[in-house]
């Protein structure tokens, strides 16, 4: 049991004795990149060179590494970084290409704040014919679609060539976040130099630390499964989407054709996952209804309160008339009874005859019928015409025709409902 313990701190004893640069290998690595560890065991042969493979005197600190990077926390809501290619217009340049690339790909990875997005060889079958446009793009309008493509936070194209201040290479990395590109140079002796190298990687590593930022997890799930889920102006995906995004305030755009579009304002908060259900309501044909004329003229007879005939017009009126008319003569007919019977002789006894008498008689009744026939008509129609509405205007409802076919028609009905008296 203790046979391991002695060998394995007898190696230890060896590796410190041999110095720094061995003392080394036996660090961890945590960088997540597990291809790194093994391109960069291999050695440097100018174009067939390892991916990888690090600069002179750092190649004992990467030997013996350890990747424990799947079980970091919030691993998975890292930004995700692309390094699409190299451009070496020189043959100098393009013999140490796989090694500035595995070199560069793995300083970027090894900062801990960033995820792969994809291999070199992988972005190059994902962009396919634009792959050339890309690696020599250096603005944000022509590397905002690669970026997409890929699905990178961070994209990074990068060029090695002999310039007037010697070797060169620059470095410009897309921010999808912000839509702009951050550019680097550094400058060299030659390609295969240590040290150019080593400056390099720790210029990228120093861009993505500055640029990488946690991301927040988005689900947005759709009753509709052709709805379009939009983010301000980028789009997520269509239906059920789920999306690592940028902290902070955002506008959640889901729509559809036919139906309803649904906004709502999110706060996105680092490492955390917001789940939002979207119901989008059919927008429906508007219901059919009268003209608008029709709809004003209405509301213009509303507005101006009831109209009908007028009370000349009605018949109760001069009913009542006629009725006044008939008690006034009955009145006059017998005041003038009265004038003609007197007292000649002032015996208290009326001076009339059988004649006068019998005229007079009917006289009288003519009159107590004239105003009691009178009163009764001129009563009773005062009454109704007081009580009685007015009579409206008929209100016709009917049913247009119908066509049921070629030269065909169905039947119109018709109703129309009187007013009152």
């Amino acid at each position: 049991m203790r046979t391991p313990v002695v060998y394995v701190a007898g190696l230890l004893a060896l590796a410190l004795t041999a110095g720094p640069a061995r003392a080394q290998g036996l660090g961890l690595d945590l960088s997540g990149d597990s291809n790194t560890q093994s391109n960069e065991q291999q050695q440097d042969t100018g174009e067939g060179a390892a991916e990888g493979t690090p600069p002179e005197g750092e190649q004992g600190g990467l030997g013996l590494g350890l990747d424990l990077s799947s079980g970091t926390p919030g691993a998975d809501l890292q930004p995700r970084f692309a390094l699409v290619g190299l451009d070496t217009p020189e043959r100098a340049g393009a013999a140490a290409a796989k090694r500035w690339m595995g070199w560069l790909q793995a300083v970027a990875l090894r900062t801990g704040r960033v995820a792969k997005a994809s291999e070199p060889a992988e972005i190059r079958e994902q962009l396919a014919s634009d792959y050339a446009a890309a690696l020599r793009c250096a603005e944000a309008s022509c590397l905002s679609g690669p970026a997409d493509t890929i699905d990178a936070d961070l994209l990074t194209t990068a060029r090695l060539a002999l310039e007037d201040e010697g070797w060169t290479l620059r470095l410009w990395t897309y921010d999808r976040d912000r839509g702009v590109v951050e550019t680097d140079v550094v400058t060299g002796r030659k390609p295969t130099d240590s040290n150019f190298l080593r400056e390099a990687g720790e210029v990228l590593s120093k861009r993505v630390t500055e640029l990488a930022r946690p991301r927040s997890m988005l689900k947005v799930s759709s009753n509709v499964s052709q709805a379009v889920v939009r983010v301000g102006e980028r789009m997520l995906g269509v239906g059920t989407v789920e999306a690592k995004l940028p902290p902070g305030e955002v506008q959640l755009i889901v729509e559809a054709d036919e139906y309803s579009t649904y906004t709502k304002t999110l706060t996105l908060v680092a490492g955390e996952t917001q789940e939002v259900a979207v119901r989008l309501e059919l927008n429906g044909p508007a219901p059919e209804g009268p003209p608008a004329d029709a709809v004003a003229s209405v509301k213009k007879k509303k507005s101006s309160g009831p109209s009908g005939p007028s009370v000349f017009s009605r018949p109760a009126l001069y009913t009542t008339v006629l009725g006044l008319a008939a008690v006034g003569a009955g009145v006059a007919m017998g005041m003038g009874l009265q004038g003609k019977v007197q007292d000649a002789n002032g015996d208290g006894i009326m001076d009339l005859s059988r004649a006068e008498y019998l005229a007079a008689r009917q006289q009288s009744m003519i009159s107590t019928a004239l105003m009691a026939g009178g009163g009764a008509v001129a009563g009773g129609s005062l009454l109704w015409l007081l009580i009685v509405p007015a009579r409206s205007e008929p209100v016709s409802s009917s049913v247009a025709p119908v066509s049921s076919g070629k030269g065909t028609s169905g039947t119109a009905l018709h109703f129309v409902i009187g007013g009152s008296f």
